[in-house]
């Protein structure tokens, strides 16, 4: 089942990278030495380690996108690291220093993941299963200053009350700097400017107690109580479907919070055909992560024609229909500096074809094609199997090169006590799109033709 499991991952993440494991043993002969290290009386923790240590390499050796590994002598680097590794405690100690030794290929999607943020907050997306879940995550914008960054739409966090931009103190009473209720979501150590990010475990007693300030100036912290529920982020993107009302007008409004599973197509279709026929415009938001080019062309094909695609390196990439309503009214996309991967390759190619504007932050540069392998540890190292550069119109190499929104926004997050900039934006943005134009009316033929299976 795990292979299975690896296998669906590696052609959701970018639909091209294929999973083949390796033994460490393979590395080992080779790689022997440290660097004056003496390897030769390893306690049982310590061989464990190394065994972690040479289950990366390897994966490096057979599966990394870049047959030069950028440069780098992975023997060498095995040297360097192996004392260290060694000497580590298993663990998020352990990962810490392969995340460092991660961080000197300087790409995107090259890290070490706990096998529980993985479990629970990656694979149920890939499958669409439910986890019981907090619904929302913390980013350390500066050191010691946590902030609510992400809220799930229709989730736990958003039910109890919490905000965006709610600057978080305390989890189950205990300060948040070194909670052990915090997960690392993950990250790309390999590329600048990154803010850590976590995941919130769910409390042992099953209600999570946080206290959080809301304005830097309030005297008094809010404390709220949060009871985790069952929920996936596909389940919160058919949740953000909306109809905002401005200035006399009707914006349909989605949330993607990925495109790793078709659900998000589904909830797009049924909104275009459905919730959003009488519409003035619609506000489609890119930010968080990526996913599988598939399921990416499908919700990009309403608005503009997606590249051809070729469902394997080397081979001709072909025109497909992806059988998706069409809309032909105007049209606004957000992204932030989160936005990364498959996000990036739409908001390229959206830009590209001059859709409409592009509202919010500067991506950044994260667009390799990306799989999973497991290790020995139970945790896993995601790396970069593909370059994405033909996903993109005019094959741009977007890897290292942030897409430009054309109408910069930032993302004031800190003490935003749910206000969202860019959201705010792109609404009076496509207002002024929207504004002189005829209202829509209703068509008077109507479809049919059965329902179709939302796919939840």
């Amino acid at each position: 089942m795990k292979t299975k499991a690896l296998l669906i991952v590696a052609l959701l993440l970018f639909g091209w990278a294929t999973y083949t494991p390796t033994l460490a043993q393979e590395v080992i002969a080779d790689d022997q030495g440290g660097s004056g290290f003496d390897a030769g009386n390893l306690t049982d923790e310590q061989k464990a380690n190394v065994e972690v240590l040479d289950s990366v390499i390897s994966t490096i050796r057979t599966q990394f996108y870049d047959k030069k590994y950028g440069g780098h002598d992975l023997k060498e680097m095995r040297a360097r690291y192996l004392e260290r590794v060694a000497k580590a405690e298993p663990g998020v100690p352990l990962h810490t220093v392969l995340r460092t030794m991660l961080g000197e290929f300087k790409v995107s999607h090259l890290t070490v993941m706990e096998g529980e943020a993985y479990n629970d907050h990656f694979a149920p997306e890939m499958d669409n299963t439910k986890r019981r879940q907090t619904g929302f995550d913390i980013s350390e914008l500066e050191p010691g200053e946590f902030f609510v960054s992400d809220i799930l739409t229709g989730g736990a966090a958003e039910a109890a009350g919490i905000k965006r931009g709610d600057r978080v103190l305390e989890l189950e009473g205990k300060p948040i700097e070194g909670n052990e209720l915090l997960l690392d979501a993950g990250g790309d150590p390999g590329l600048p400017n990154q803010h850590p990010h976590y995941f919130v475990r769910n409390p042992v007693d099953g209600v999570l107690n946080v206290k959080v300030r809301r304005h830097a100036d309030d005297r008094e912290p809010l404390n709220f109580e949060v009871t985790p529920t069952n929920i996936n982020m596909i389940q919160a993107t058919k949740n953000s479907v909306t109809i905002i009302e401005f200035e006399g007008r009707k914006f349909g409004y989605i949330r993607f919070w990925h495109f790793l599973h078709d659900g998000m197509t589904s909830a797009l279709k049924r909104a275009l055909k459905k919730e959003w026929e009488m519409c003035d415009g619609l506000i489609i938001d890119l930010r968080g992560r990526g996913g599988s080019p598939n399921v990416m062309n499908a919700c990009f094909a309403p608005f503009g024609d997606p590249p051809p695609m070729s469902m394997f390196p080397g081979m001709p990439g072909r025109q497909i229909d992806y059988n998706m309503p069409k809309w032909d009214r105007p049209v606004v996309a957000l992204q932030d500096s989160g936005s990364r991967s498959a996000k990036e390759v739409y908001a390229h190619n959206w830009k590209y074809l001059e859709i409409g504007p592009l509202v919010g932050e500067s991506t950044p540069g994260a667009v390799l094609g990306s799989t999973f392998a497991q290790l020995p540890d139970g945790s896993y190292l995601l790396y970069p199997a593909q370059n994405a550069r033909d996903l993109s119109w005019g094959k741009t190499e977007l890897e290292g090169n942030p897409v430009e929104p054309t109408h910069p926004v930032k993302d004031l997050l800190e003490y935003a006590a749910g206000q969202d900039t860019i959201k705010e934006a792109g609404i009076k943005i496509l207002y002024e799109k929207v504004k002189d134009l005829p209202h829509p009316t209703k068509e008077e033929e109507k479809d049919n033709s059965p329902a179709e299976e939302e796919g939840f």
